[in-house]
Parts: C-alpha cells; sequence; structure tokens
C-alpha cells in the first residue's frame, strides 16, 4: 500500500492528467480504501469513520487490543514480511496503523492485503 508520494508522482509524470482524471484518481482511492475497510470489518476496528461508516482514502487501524499479542510494530512488521509497503504507525493515535491503499491497487492486491490482514489479526 503506497503513500502520498504516489500522488504526486503521478501528478509530475502526467502533467497532463487534468481535474477530471484526478478526481476519478481520488474516487478509486477512496473506493479501495472502503473496500479494505468493509473486508477487515470482524478482525480489526476502524478509528474516526464517517456518519455513514465509510471511510476517506486512508483508515486508521486499531491495534491496541492485540497488544498482549503483538504491537503495532509487530502486525506493520508481518505485512512488510509478506511485502507490502510499510503502513504509517501510531499516527495519529498510538497503537494504530493507517492503511493508505492507492487508486491504482488491483481488486487481486486489495485482497492479498486484507487476506493476509486478517491472517496477522488471528495468529
Amino acid at each position: 500500500m503506497g503513500k502520498c508520494q504516489h500522488f504526486a508522482d503521478f501528478l509530475c509524470l502526467h502533467p497532463n492528467a487534468g481535474s477530471r482524471r484526478v478526481t476519478n484518481a481520488t474516487k478509486y482511492a477512496i473506493l479501495n480504501a472502503n473496500y479494505i475497510k468493509a473486508r477487515l470489518q470482524g478482525a480489526y476496528e476502524i478509528l474516526y469513520t464517517g456518519e455513514n461508516g465509510r471511510c476517506a482514502h486512508e483508515m486508521i487501524v486499531d491495534m491496541r487490543p492485540f497488544k498482549a499479542l503483538a504491537g503495532a510494530e509487530d502486525i506493520a512488521k508481518r505485512l512488510m514480511d509478506y511485502g507490502f509497503h510499510a503502513p504509517t504507525l501510531s499516527f495519529p493515535v498510538a497503537g494504530t496503523i493507517m492503511i493508505e491503499p492507492t487508486e491504482s491497487e488491483s481488486k487481486a492486491e486489495l485482497d492479498r492485503f486484507a487476506t493476509r490482514s486478517w491472517q496477522s489479526a488471528k495468529n
């Protein structure tokens, strides 16, 4: 999962992207984040969702309930072991990770991430 640098790279590499393409990229990033959120329900609590239960282009996943077994750092390392980009740790809430899927992630990659995240919660 990428960071906001991907968006800056997108704008630099595609200077003719135009507002419609940027808007579409934003929509896909939000869609991808909410897809992962839906897949992770039941395994993790997602903090700071809107009134309708959705998240924006990123989500803050509460790892504090797992502290006795593994901290946020341990889960982040496990995700890195599976080949995913390191999530943001403990920002803006200590004991959490921030997941930010990019607009270019395929459904297969989103599913792989969700499956590995479920496995990390169980182990």
